[in-house]
């Protein structure tokens, strides 16, 4: 697996390496934590508009195959041995990512973070953060759960990986925020996929039978719904008890399949981020940084709160 990232790096660095005829004077890398995930290619996609229009620079959009934590270490060490012109990265285990930041600022090599951030004591080492107030989201999914069960109930909170800092976060944010004498977490969770889409799934239905009267379900991410045949066929084992909320269903993000599956009443709520504008900010604020300007810590995001009931303009607005 190491082998094919790093050659599959080296190729792609060919072609966007600034010596290269692409008319572009520097290279900005943009890092996610997966590039199988279909949030992340929505950042991409940002990325390369706002590459297209500063104009001279190149975005180059790489990063692990699957949700990796040391290939995306091993990736930016190599990022920073090519001496790219600046890195903005997701960091899927915050405390390793830290670590080669570090090399990165003693190269020269402006950091950012975007959409999972590093620990509050190792934030001096990048330059700003872009993305959504985390915290925030979990306190979100936790107003919604609070709407729909008022009584309280109990509860799993399934998350993607334990060191990913985001996640952390909206646990916190979700578990500050529901009441204790009201809400009580099963045995046994939180669980963590480490954004493993089938593994998530396989957990989903792990918690629904152990748990046969469970109130809710939490997630910090998206994971079990990008499977989305598979979490349709699974649901609808729930149906009757969905309808009457007796059930319910909370998730993280809002991608298409996510809002399909919010309109068929298989979900309760999306909380969704804004990911084509972090990739969108990343490049101009790697651009001012690289010109030696100022920028602000940290750059924050909205978020999207959607229901059945605004499903239909919930992500235009």
């Amino acid at each position: 697996m190491k082998t094919r990232v790093i050659l599959s790096l080296a190729g792609m660095m060919c072609l966007a390496h600034p010596t290269v005829s692409l008319g572009a004077d520097k290279v900005f890398a943009l890092v996610p934590k997966a590039m199988n995930n279909p949030f992340f290619d929505q950042a991409r996609d940002g990325c390369m508009k706002a590459a297209q229009e500063i104009g001279g620079i190149q975005c180059l959009y790489i990063g692990p195959p699957d949700a990796t934590e040391q290939e995306q270490v091993e990736l930016i060490q190599d990022l920073i041995t090519r001496k790219v012109d600046g890195i903005a990265v997701s960091a899927a285990n915050a405390p390793a990512i830290a670590k080669v930041v570090a090399r990165a600022k003693e190269a020269n090599i402006p950091v950012i973070t975007w959409d999972s951030d590093l620990l509050p004591e190792d934030k001096a080492l990048r330059s700003t953060y872009i993305g959504t107030v985390n915290e925030r989201i979990g306190i979100e999914v936790a107003k919604r759960a609070m709407t729909l069960k008022p009584n309280g109930g109990s509860f799993c909170i399934q998350s993607g990986g334990p060191a990913a800092q985001n996640m952390n976060e909206r646990l916190k944010g979700m578990l500050e925020t529901l009441p204790k004498d009201k809400w009580q977490q099963v045995a046994g969770c939180p669980v963590y996929n480490n954004d493993d889409f089938p593994l998530s799934l396989s957990q989903l239905a792990d918690i629904l039978a152990k748990y046969p009267k469970i109130d809710a379900v939490l997630d910090a991410g998206g994971a079990p719904q990008m499977v989305t045949q598979a979490y349709r066929s699974l649901m609808a084992k729930y149906s009757d008890r969905l309808k009457s909320h007796d059930l319910i269903m909370l998730f993280v993000e809002t991608l298409p399949m996510q809002m399909d599956l919010l309109r068929e009443g298989l979900s309760d709520g999306q909380i969704g981020q804004r990911p084509y504008q972090m990739g969108y900010r990343a490049m101009f604020v790697l651009n001012d940084l690289k010109q030696g300007k100022s920028v602000p810590d940290p750059i924050t995001i909205g978020l999207d709160v959607c229901t059945p009931d605004n499903a239909a303009d919930c992500r235009a607005k």
